[in-house]
């Protein structure tokens, strides 16, 4: 096909593989603000004996606060990472996709990006609460509410820029694809097509030539040299 080459897909999926993976790292460093955000309110709420969940309590018991407080939230953020790295792949796969790779690129951009925010927004309300079970328990808790405005702040500025570099990985995509196969509709498709030989014309030019000369052979003798000098 004209203007058609070959789609190298393992070099075009390692490539993808390498933009994403900056969606990938913003992410988690969004993510890991927001949990350090949560461990000063946890660790203000257990150093005031207020109760926290089950699991929590146990690894306290058997690792102490410090470190007991950083393995249950570490291990809650396992989950976030696991399905954060399934829906990357994903997004890397959309982009080999031959037909309807918008569409499917697309769709999971909007996934990645509502599962980041959608995941951000629980986890500070949740430090929300925190706080909030502070204050009602007349525990100074302004050295976690501190920590909420600057790692919420930090965290909010990653997100927005994992949403920048989605959109760049997009726009480089389509130039990606462009350069792979020009759009049919471009001025340059056109000018290749009026350049190309058409077989019509071809045709009608043999027609041509084949019924002059039988015009030519039909043609009276003193016809054909009439008005020429002996």
């Amino acid at each position: 096909m004209l203007g058609v080459r070959k789609l190298p897909c393992g070099k075009f999926l390692a490539a993808s593989l390498r933009e994403n993976s900056g969606i990938y790292v913003l992410a988690s460093l969004s993510n890991a603000f927001l949990i350090m955000s949560q461990y000063l309110a946890v660790s203000a709420a257990v150093a005031s004996y207020l109760p926290v969940d089950s699991a929590t309590a146990v690894l306290i018991a058997s690792y102490g606060r410090g470190v007991g407080i950083g393995l249950a939230l570490f291990l809650n953020s396992l989950v976030f990472q696991g399905i954060l790295a399934v829906l990357v792949a994903m997004l890397a796969l959309a982009s080999i996709v031959k037909t309807g790779w918008k569409w499917a690129y697309a769709f999971s951009g909007v996934a990645v990006s509502g599962f980041v925010g959608y995941w951000l927004g629980a986890k500070f309300l949740a430090i929300l609460e925190w706080i909030s079970t502070l204050q009602d328990n007349r525990v100074d808790s302004s050295n976690p509410y501190a920590g909420l405005f600057w790692f919420g702040l930090a965290a909010t500025i990653c997100y927005l820029a994992m949403i920048l570099v989605l959109r760049k990985s997009y726009g480089k995509l389509a130039e990606r694809y462009s350069a792979v196969k020009g759009p049919i509709g471009s001025d340059s498709f056109h000018a290749t097509e009026r350049l190309r030989p058409s077989p019509h014309r071809f045709l009608d030019r043999g027609y041509s030539r084949e019924y002059a000369h039988e015009l030519v052979q039909n043609k009276p003798r003193s016809t054909i040299w009439e008005g020429s000098s002996i």
